[in-house]
């Protein structure tokens, strides 16, 4: 398990043919050759990567990085596994060192996304007979399974609620429809999310899925639309959306190193100056962090920043 809000495994991409169109390549190039196979399905996985990070697609067609990092998907590879022998369809896991992947990515010009990410509580309606009707994992499976592999390939720490008799007393679809933004806080409250996210689906029309986003962070509100021809499509192309609308707020940009002094207040015990200094050493963009002061709930930090201040 992790934590909300800390991405696992966002330097680890699991990928086979259908990921190849990451990389400008068809399903039909995907050489018998095992070594040849091996270095095109390591190229779409570090792509997946590249894109959590920058939160683009925009980033593998830029030569810059294909020539620096694309190109040379292999030597930043720390592990790899095959999951399936068959040539029909091969997939591979693949474990990339995540350093040398970001100063890569930063000398390239690229931003870059840490693993400490905002957590998202997404409460999903379904348009039923004219209205919306609030659902669950257990009545909606197939909707969920593809949410949670959508927001892992896009590096997004989602929480799902429980859906109980708890969240079905405080929360209905007329909710989500009329956006009712102090019924949702008050039910949202017990899993204590960083943003919440609303996700209303319409698949009234044969053959199209439209689905309406709404982020909701503090006082600030973003909407979003996608469609496609399938629940999973419209919910991956809405995810893809949004982990570039986050990207813009909390990707760090590349910058030349500086020293920066940060001040932390309201550390009542050596377990909190721990647990601030660990996290700040944590962070992309510091390089290091070094305890300067602490005193009268007080803690003096001298950072190597890498990104712009």
């Amino acid at each position: 398990t992790a934590s909300a809000g800390e991405v696992a495994g966002l330097y680890r991409a699991q990928v086979g043919a259908a990921e190849l169109a990451l990389i400008r390549e068809d399903e039909a190039a995907l050489p018998t050759d095992d070594a040849a196979r091996r270095r095109l399905l390591m190229r779409a996985g570090l792509a997946r990567v590249l894109v959590r990070l920058s939160g683009t697609t925009q980033v593998v067609a830029d030569p810059m990085v294909r020539r620096r990092l694309l190109d040379r998907a292999e030597s930043f590879v720390a592990r790899y596994q095959f999951l399936a022998e068959s040539t029909d369809e091969p997939r591979i896991r693949v474990h990339f060192t995540g350093q040398a992947v970001r100063s890569a990515l930063w000398e390239s010009g690229w931003p870059v996304w840490g693993r400490y990410r905002p957590s998202l509580l997404v409460w999903v309606a379904s348009r039923s007979d004219g209205g919306l009707e609030l659902v669950s994992a257990d009545s909606h499976p197939a909707l969920f399974s593809a949410l949670q592999g959508a927001a892992a390939r896009h590096g997004l720490p989602l929480l799902m609620p429980l859906m109980d008799g708890q969240d079905r007393r405080r929360l209905t679809g007329r909710d989500l429809l009329f956006e009712d933004w102090e019924r949702i806080r008050a039910a949202s409250a017990r899993y204590e999310p960083q943003a919440t996210l609303l996700l209303r689906l319409d698949s009234a029309r044969e053959g199209e899925v439209r689905a309406e986003w709404l982020l909701h962070r503090g006082d600030e509100q973003a909407a979003l639309r996608s469609r496609g021809s399938s629940v999973p499509a419209a919910v991956a192309g809405g995810m893809r959306q949004l982990l570039a609308r986050l990207a813009k707020d909390y990707a760090v940009y590349p910058g030349k190193p500086v020293t920066l002094e940060a001040v932390v207040h309201g550390i009542d015990d050596l377990t909190g100056f721990a647990r601030i200094e660990r996290g700040l050493t944590r962070l992309a963009a510091v390089a290091s962090a070094q305890p300067r002061r602490v005193a009268g709930g007080e803690a003096r930090f001298r950072l190597a920043f890498r990104g712009r201040p």
